[in-house]
């Protein structure tokens, strides 16, 4: 039964006294108090009814026939109201008239709280359609927003996918690339050591040639001379002075790379022989030391052993031999005369000077040795030991081989070691000299040198011993030049 039927419930004469109290209404009364007391419906008295009527069995009320009313009735909300007549009462005044008007106020709160509870009904209705209104718009801005979302998600996905996979394949790329390089190296590896031994072999190969290069030039120089006394070729001199140089470096830089030069501790004779022998020492003891060391030690082996006459005479019989020398040039016409005397002479001595000059020739090592480690243990944090000793004395016999040889020769070779004076300036000249720092010929032309570590070759005149103009430079000067 809907609302509205509940409201038209019938209210004739047989309908029951009690009041109506349908769901809404109860609804209604835990809400507003207004329809709490609508709607309950005090019955009337009980002396206002005419015909009281008693419960039957089946639970309804029946009224005595003698009860009935006798004038017209009026239905007031099913219970009946006698109007008027047969009482001798008025409508007024009597206490049924007052339960009727009691009857239709409650009706009428009924029907007002009624009407206020299908207004709140509707304004409740009107508020529950706006509201699933906006939330089925939200819900809608929602699976908009979330399948925006995804979409935006998937997209990026599948680019990071595709990033993936293209880093992936650049990946493989790099390590094939790497793979193949790995081979090419290799095989440079292989294609290097090959042309190393290659060099190695040709590097032997150009040996055998040079010595075989020698060989017949000795020949040939044996063969063409007129006297029968062999001469040796420029080569061998090269070489020779090219070992001896190399040789005193190694041996300098093995015993002095770690010593340190303390000049203060040096006496006034050292202090000036030092400065004899090397006039720039005081620049190089702090930024060159083992050019200082190379300089002083070739000075000291060109004083004492390429200078003298021939290695092995001493001095009595050197100025015997240099006074024949000078006896015999002033009956020659020539130079060339007395140079092939010299060499014929020199070649005798030499060929006797492993026997008997050997004790001249030792106390000139001795010498050398000597002086250089007086000079070197007086101006160094370092002492001489046997094995250094060993390393020098090598190196002045091989410089006493070298100076015999150049002295029997009919040219004159002369080892030239460039001068420096101090507060005068030597200029470098690139035909006989050789920079040891480095740096360019072309910008050393208006340089000039601060020391010379290893001296140089002249060759004056040819095979012969003759025309003594010629000049030759068999090896340069090794020297350092003065910073810019």
């Amino acid at each position: 039964m809907s609302t509205s039927e509940k409201r038209r419930a019938p209210s004739g004469p047989g309908s029951p006294s009690r009041p109506i109290r349908t769901a809404a209404a109860a609804d209604s009364s835990s809400s507003s108090p207004n329809a709490r007391a609508a709607s309950v419906i005090a019955p009337p008295p009980r002396a206002a009814l005419s015909g009281a009527s008693s419960p039957t069995p089946g639970g309804r009320r029946s009224r005595d026939p003698s009860m009935a009313p006798t004038g017209a009735g009026k239905d007031f909300g099913g219970i009946g109201v006698n109007g008027g007549g047969g009482g001798g009462r008025s409508s007024s005044s009597s206490p049924s008239g007052a339960a009727a008007a009691a009857v239709t106020a409650a009706a009428a709160a009924a029907a007002e709280a009624l009407k206020d509870r299908d207004a709140r009904i509707a304004s409740l209705e009107s508020e529950l359609g706006v509201m699933e209104t906006e939330f089925q718009r939200e819900l809608d801005k929602l699976s908009s927003a979330e399948s925006e979302t995804a979409s935006f998600w998937q997209a990026k996905c599948a680019t990071l996918g595709q990033q993936l996979q293209q880093a992936n394949t650049e990946v493989g790329m790099l390590r094939a690339e790497t793979e193949l390089r790995g081979a090419e190296r290799e095989e440079l590896r292989v294609r290097m050591a090959d042309a190393r031994r290659d060099v190695y072999e040709r590097d032997d190969e150009i040996r055998d040639l040079r010595g075989q290069i020698r060989g017949l030039k000795e020949w040939v120089s044996t063969s063409t001379r007129s006297d029968g006394q062999a001469q040796t070729s420029d080569e061998v001199f090269g070489d020779g002075m090219a070992r001896l140089g190399n040789g005193l470096q190694n041996w300098v830089l093995v015993n002095f790379r770690r010593a340190k030069i303390d000049l203060a501790k040096a006496d006034e004779a050292t202090i000036s022989e030092l400065g004899r022998l090397v006039p720039m020492y005081e620049d190089l003891a702090s930024t060159a030391k083992v050019h200082l060391i190379q300089s002083m030690i070739s000075r000291l082996l060109v004083d004492l052993v390429f200078d003298t006459y021939f290695i092995g005479l001493s001095r009595e019989q050197t100025e015997q031999v240099t006074e024949v020398e000078s006896f015999l040039g002033s009956f020659a016409s020539s130079p060339e005369t007395i140079n092939q005397w010299r060499s014929l002479t020199l070649t005798i001595l030499k060929k006797a000077a492993g026997e008997k000059m050997q004790a001249e020739t030792a106390s000139i090592t001795d010498t050398v040795t000597s002086r250089v480690n007086d000079m070197l243990d007086a101006i160094t944090d370092t002492r001489a030991t046997e094995p250094r000793d060993q390393g020098l004395r090598a190196l002045v016999g091989s410089a006493i081989e070298l100076s015999r040889l150049l002295a029997v020769q009919k040219a004159v070779l002369k080892v030239r070691m460039p001068e420096i004076l101090p507060h005068q300036r030597v200029m470098f000249d690139a035909s006989t000299m050789e920079d040891i720092g480095g740096e360019d010929e072309d910008g050393l032309a208006e340089r000039d040198i601060c020391c010379v570590t290893f001296p140089g070759i002249i060759k004056i005149g040819d095979e012969s011993g003759g025309h003594l103009q010629y000049r030759n430079v068999i090896t340069k000067s090794r020297v350092l030049c003065s910073p810019e």
